[in-house]
């Protein structure tokens, strides 16, 4: 109907709450619409450019460009203070005169949002780029501590910010204290309760060889923050004793055992289970497992970014039996190589970005 009813389709335009107009293939303006006319005032029989204050055709001229493409164009156009986005179509007729039309929206206010909404964006990315370095610096360098243990380690956030920690810290001349935790989710609330973790265990100083009292007072901190239910902790943790050469374990929820690489070569999980830190935990319970150590012996801990990586193609996750798969072919490797190659290993696997931290903590004993 609207097709045959030229009467009725002038009306639709000229009402349109979107400014038209037509230009001939001279730029000369042959029609404008009542909303533009209001706008802009009468500017039929002008040139497309004059009614936008400028003295000549523009330099991208979108209705030259659509009737020699014979396609729409689109681009946005700054008359006064107002900011337009303008889309030319052809217009074929029967006649040799080919007509573009062109479409004006006002996106000023739109165009403020977007920038506004950029400088705050870039913003926030200055802001977790900055919290990201404070977050890798709380993470242990490789090296040797005080002359008892020898650290070698990796992180690899899934996003900017993570919710993986580990951490080497000396008790007394005697004992040394080493851990990984994870914490449930990603982002900036799990990477703050990675920070708030390492500064409640580096405050306990020589309290913190007591395990049960360490984790009591995880929890009594934590449940001082009235996190929601969903958000937990899991914390492996490992009391070193020099002179007996003895580990003490506890595993508050952490579902990656700590595995012991002995210096002959021989692989061994280490199986110790308990309760993660959250709001259903009262009080700790905790079982300890103590083990002996020979120099050159190591201590592999990760969390669950390795095991539970998942390979979509294949629908098969990397599981323990991936990670044994490359202790037994590498462990001759030394610490640093022997991390990279674990994480190498589960991005290849992977074969995209990992979805989860990825976290490795290798502990020798001297």
């Amino acid at each position: 109907m609207i097709r045959n009813n030229g009467s009725l389709m002038y009306d639709v335009i000229e009402k349109m709450d979107s400014m038209v107009r037509v230009l001939d293939h001279h730029n000369n303006i042959i029609y404008m619409n009542q909303k533009m006319r209001r706008v802009f005032g009468e500017g039929t029989g002008k040139k497309c450019y004059e009614m936008l204050c400028k003295d000549g055709i523009c330099e991208k001229c979108i209705s030259k460009d659509c009737l020699k493409s014979g396609k729409s164009i689109i681009k946005n156009e700054i008359v006064g203070e107002k900011k337009y986005r303008v889309v030319a179509s052809p217009v074929k007729m029967d006649s040799k005169e080919n007509y573009s039309i062109e479409i004006f929206q006002d996106i000023t206010e739109q165009s403020r949002i977007e920038a506004e909404n950029l400088k705050h964006y870039n913003k926030l990315r200055e802001d977790l780029k900055f919290a990201r370095q404070v977050q890798s610096r709380t993470l242990p360098i490789d090296d040797v501590y005080w002359d008892s243990l020898s650290v070698a380690s990796y992180y690899y956030p899934s996003e900017d910010l993570g919710g993986d920690i580990f951490d080497i810290v000396k008790i007394n001349e005697s004992k040394s204290l080493f851990y990984i935790a994870d914490v449930s989710g990603h982002g900036i609330r799990s990477s703050l309760l990675t920070i708030f973790l390492r500064q409640i265990i580096r405050g306990l100083k020589a309290e913190a060889g007591d395990l049960h009292l360490l984790l009591d007072e995880i929890l009594e901190n934590y449940n001082e923050l009235n996190v929601k239910n969903e958000q937990y902790i899991s914390i492996l943790a490992g009391v070193y004793e020099k002179e007996k050469k003895e580990i003490t374990f506890i595993n508050a929820g952490h579902n990656c055992l700590p595995i012991l690489l002995k210096k002959d070569g021989e692989i061994d999980k280490i199986t110790i289970a308990g309760m993660p830190i959250c709001g259903l935990l009262k009080k700790s319970n905790h079982e300890t497992v103590k083990i002996s150590v020979e120099k050159g012996d190591r201590i592999l801990l990760y969390t669950d970014g390795i095991t539970e990586a998942y390979n979509d193609e294949i629908k098969k996750s990397f599981n323990y039996e991936g990670l044994k798969c490359i202790l037994n072919k590498y462990k001759k490797e030394t610490g640093p190589t022997l991390v990279k190659t674990i994480i190498n290993s589960v991005i290849g696997f992977v074969g995209d970005h990992p979805r989860d931290d990825m976290a490795v903590l290798i502990t020798e004993i001297l």
